[in-house]
């Protein structure tokens, strides 16, 4: 058999059933066995490689399938990576494939040749080239593995005409459907060092558990929700990992770390006397630079991950603990003697969390009711979360919507509703990304946010929703800027800005160019029936909202809010010297 035609295969019968991606002169054979196999696997053309790979990754965070993106040589294999770096850091299953020059013109300075093979090593769990046309098949099924099992992770494979065009045996084609979702397989954790920390747990005075994205990896937000709730004990997030918990649970506390945080949740952090951190890297995002909680003189830690590296990596851990969230989780309830005891001993904290829950939502809803111009975001949020259902996707660029959503959008329900990219933050993610969301989960709603920076860099993919006639409700955030950049030359470069500001731009026109139905929103009072409008529609609809930029509403970002703090307080000192 044909080396493409035995990589399809090998695809389609380990449950590939969608791929994203866009042909180049490289890979014709390969299209052509996409082609034969279309009954089995829908290919999805892009306007762009990265936007591939943006689609496969959210394809992937969505529907717990292995997510594939393809592009060709060259620039293609140049364009595709960002996407690729991104699955790999958030631990998300992805297989990149790109068709590579002959393997005999190695060498001679053939047009697009690359050495494919170290590009993506830095950016992947694991890659090859594959040279010959008979290991095609063994290639494709270790990529398909290494992506799903372990910690979920990125694979790519470099795949020359001459191997793609070659001719493979074909008692060696088969595929293994076991490892086409992710976790393929699951790993028990040592049940002593589980008793260890069902001891420290029953023994802490102020507990609080930490959940990050390997809890929604391993779909354990059930065993989660049952622990923490059956010892009262309190839950924060990280930003991947927000859905851990229902958000409505009295153990939610909401996000923690310094994007998109409740301050009341930070403060639970800090005072806390064990941190049991469940399916998170303890990255800097999260921990606030690694002072949240003290890593020195702060609470003992408990650390549960899939990843053995990451135990201990940032903090001294009392019970490191290796292996799958839903299997350690289970095991850790079932190890807690008397659970009832320490429930109710710890109740009077989850009152008085509740209480400053309460407290918080009723400030948020303050925000939410202002009339000024430019809209506040949090108005768009509010709107939002009254409007969309419960199971609705949605998916936002790292910029502005990001602090919003993480702290204003609450999640009445368990498992990943909002995918948001936060290992390396690449702007143009959320408009191609609807679009993977789309295909992981079809008859449920999708909605893209977006900010007119990252609009310029992903517009393309406008044309690719309504070429598929995708009922996509995208919301662009519109501050005329690189808000995040700008909001940090206003706050620690003395308001001098430099390279960050735009033309003004008629961006629902342009919408409608691409065939969606836009429209513009100025006014405060128009929000919620211009949103209302655009999911009744039933198309694709663009809705851009002309919303306050970082610089006079400073989002929920920790830092941000201290320098505000310290900006208005040094005004305040000086106005009054000034006054005297």
């Amino acid at each position: 058999m044909q080396g493409a035609r035995a990589l399809v295969r090998v695809l389609a019968e380990s449950g590939v059933e969608h791929i994203f991606g866009l042909p180049g002169d490289t890979g014709m054979s390969f299209y052509e066995a996409l082609r034969e196999e279309r009954e089995r696997i829908t290919h999805i053309m892009t306007r762009d490689e990265r936007s591939a790979s943006f689609m496969a990754d959210v394809y992937a965070r969505v529907s717990g399938r292995l997510g594939v993106c393809e592009g060709p040589s060259g620039g293609g294999a140049t364009y595709i990576l960002p996407g690729v770096a991104e699955a790999q850091g958030s631990a998300i299953p992805l297989l990149c494939l790109t068709s590579d020059t002959p393997v005999r013109q190695q060498g001679r300075g053939v047009l697009t040749e690359l050495d494919q093979e170290g590009l993506f090593r830095p950016v992947t769990k694991w890659n090859t080239r594959v040279n010959a046309a008979d290991t095609l098949a063994e290639a494709a099924r270790r990529a398909v593995r290494m992506a799903t099992t372990g910690r979920p992770g990125a694979t790519h494979l470099s795949l020359p005409t001459d191997t793609l065009e070659g001719e493979t045996p074909d008692d060696g084609i088969y595929g293994t459907p076991e490892f086409g979702r992710a976790p393929a397989l699951r790993t028990r954790p040592d049940p002593a060092l589980v008793q260890r920390a069902a001891d420290l747990l029953t023994a802490a005075e102020r507990p609080v558990f930490v959940a990050g994205g390997g809890v929604l990896a391993s779909g354990a937000w059930a065993e989660l929700t049952a622990l923490a709730e059956g010892l009262a004990v309190p839950v924060a997030t990280s930003l991947n990992g927000k859905g851990s918990v229902a958000e409505t649970s009295c153990v939610a506390i909401g996000v923690v770390g310094g994007n998109g945080a409740r301050p009341y949740a930070n403060a639970c952090v800090a005072d806390a006397d064990l941190v049991v951190f469940v399916g998170t890297r303890t990255d800097s995002t999260t921990t606030c630079h690694w002072t949240l909680p003290n890593p020195v003189a702060g609470p003992a830690v408990v650390h549960v991950d899939v990843e053995p590296w990451e135990l201990g990596n940032n903090y001294p851990t009392v019970a490191p603990i290796a292996g799958d969230a839903k299997l350690a989780l289970a095991d850790l309830l079932a190890a807690i003697d008397r659970p009832e005891v320490v429930h109710a001993r710890n109740q009077a904290r989850i009152d008085a969390l509740v209480a400053e829950r309460d407290r918080y939502w009723a400030d948020v809803e303050a925000q939410a009711g202002e009339r000024s111009r430019p809209i506040k975001p949090q108005r768009v949020v509010r709107a939002l979360r009254e409007l969309v259902e419960d199971d609705a996707v949605i998916v936002a660029d790292p910029g502005t919507p990001t602090p919003y959503l993480g702290a204003q959008y609450e999640l009445r329900r368990p498992g990943r509703t909002t995918v948001i990219p936060r290992a390396h933050g690449g702007l143009g993610y959320a408009i191609p990304g609807v679009v993977g969301a789309a295909y992981a989960a079809p008859g449920r709603r999708v909605v893209g946010m977006t900010g007119d920076g990252s609009f310029g860099m992903a517009v393309g993919e406008l044309e690719t929703v309504t070429r598929y006639g995708l009922p996509i409700v995208i919301i662009q955030c519109s501050n005329g800027s690189f808000g995040w950049i700008k909001e940090l030359q206003h706050l620690y470069h003395g308001d001098r800005y430099f390279g960050v500001d735009f033309n003004p731009v008629d961006y629902a026109a342009i919408a409608r160019g691409f065939g969606f139905r836009a429209r513009q929103v100025v006014d405060p009072e128009e929000v919620r029936p211009a949103l209302a409008e655009a999911l009744a529609d039933g198309g694709p609809y663009f809705l851009d909202i002309v919303t306050e930029a970082p610089m006079t509403e400073t989002p929920p970002v920790a830092a941000w809010i201290e320098a505000e703090e310290q900006r208005t307080a040094v005004a305040s000192v000086h106005g009054g010297e000034r006054r005297r």
